[in-house]
């Protein structure tokens, strides 16, 4: 078990977990808003970008990756790299910038939040488990379009959104052989996707102000499955290549729709017209696979690569597929980590990671198909005398154009994950 001085570093992780987070508010409720991004009013909002805190700087790979410091959720059946007498802990905390532009307009925005709080543990020799609780989706979206009608009148419409789903996981794998191991995540998603339309005029006597509301609340379970062969060539070398599959799901969707429209000035607001509407679906996620490599070739060096694909072409609800494409994504990554001595600097003791990335998000607006590339760099600072360190992550992405009445958006992603690893399952003997 842990002594006093230990628990209380395992404690201090925790709390500078939370403080490098901007936002101590995590997770996407009703009325947040944690993301500035038109496109976030398609489908289920920016899908967020699902990472570990051990490798924010290698593009977000993971298919393959085995770690015994890390809970890679990217692929259950890694969970059994995690050692028999261990307990992980990982924390993400991130902030994202965006320099948007059309032809005629530019602007700055940002938003800062805690990305998970994940854990992993041994339940035998030959199990392991993960859980934890981590963003799945973000909407948040502020946009105003000005309509002339006739000579001189003007007709306001703000277009306005807010929410996210939640992924509250708990997943299982089983090393069925010293060089195989398959897994499985049960998540379950909930949250609000909130869109609203605000229509005023000041320049049109007996103009009514319209307020519309659409408040989805979505519930329901998703499941991933994993493969992992891994094999230990030499004492410095090892190759391991994973597969998932995420199976789709059908998440039960409550709508409440709400229609106001107001006199405009009067001192008093006079209500004329006013609609409450419940519906009730079901939101089509999509089934989608994965496929990744991961070599350490020697002490040193090590690296891999990922491919994703996402079926967005089947994703639906009330009847709408919100302009979605299938979407996928290659990532390529490389870490270096020095070789350590007695008397090293932090410098000679840390890691280095950079990444690379290419793909297709699922949005299709205008018929415009929105790729997305990205670069990455990284750095794991471990904690003298512990186990535990921190990670420090970078990425540059770029999407969307100007033409098309569209926007291009410039994304600085920074990422802060925080990484424990305590040993906790054994007995210790006194002499």
């Amino acid at each position: 078990m842990l002594n006093f001085k230990e628990k209380n570093k395992v404690f201090a992780g925790l709390i500078v977990a939370i403080l490098l987070c901007n936002a101590f508010s995590p997770f996407q409720t009703n009325g947040q808003t944690r993301i500035v991004s038109p496109y976030s009013k398609y489908g289920i909002g920016e899908v967020s970008n699902q990472r570990l805190s051990t490798n924010l700087g290698m593009a977000g790979i993971g298919k393959g990756y085995r770690s015994n410091k890390s809970v890679n959720y990217l692929n259950p059946a890694a969970y059994t790299a995690i050692d028999t007498i261990s307990f992980v802990f990982e924390a993400i905390g991130y902030s994202h910038f965006y320099k948007q532009e059309t032809v005629n307009q530019e602007q700055l925005s940002n938003y800062s939040s805690l990305g998970g709080l994940v854990f992993g543990f041994p339940i035998s020799r030959s199990v392991s488990a993960g859980f934890g609780l981590k963003p799945f989706s973000l909407v948040g979206y502020n946009v105003l379009d000005t309509k002339v009608f006739g000579v001189d009148s003007e007709v306001d419409y703000l277009y306005e959104g807010s929410g996210g789903l939640n992924d509250l996981f708990l997943g299982v794998a089983v090393q069925l052989s010293d060089n195989f191991s398959v897994g499985a995540n049960a998540s379950y998603l909930f949250g609000n996707i909130e869109d609203r339309v605000t229509v005023t005029s000041n320049d049109i006597d007996g103009f009514f102000k319209t307020n519309r509301s659409v408040i989805d609340n979505v519930k329901g379970f998703l499941f991933e499955y994993g493969v992992q062969y891994h094999n230990k060539i030499s004492d410095h070398r090892e190759f391991s290549i994973g597969l998932t599959y995420g199976q789709d799901s059908n998440l039960d969707i409550t709508r409440n729709r709400t229609i106001q429209r107001d006199i405009l000035g009067t001192r008093f607001t006079d209500t004329l017209k006013h609609i409450e509407q419940e519906q009730r679906d079901v939101m089509h996620i999509p089934m989608g696979v994965g496929l990744g490599t991961w070599i350490k070739y020697n002490k040193n060096w090590s690296g891999g690569i990922d491919a994703q694909w996402k079926n967005w072409e089947e994703f639906h609800r009330f009847g709408s597929k919100d302009e979605l494409q299938d979407s996928y994504n290659i990532g390529l990554g490389i870490k270096y980590s020095p070789t350590v001595t007695t008397y090293a600097t932090i410098f000679s003791r840390a890691s280095y990671m950079a990444g690379f990335r290419y793909g297709q998000s699922y949005l299709n607006v205008n018929d415009y198909n929105f790729d997305e590339i990205g670069v990455s760099l990284g750095l794991y600072i471990p904690i003298r005398r512990t186990n535990n360190g921190v990670n420090i992550g970078f990425e540059y992405a770029q999407r969307g154009t100007t033409e098309q009445n569209l926007v291009k958006e410039d994304v600085y992603r920074i990422n802060i994950g925080v990484n424990i690893y305590e040993r906790w399952f054994f007995r210790r003997k006194f002499y």
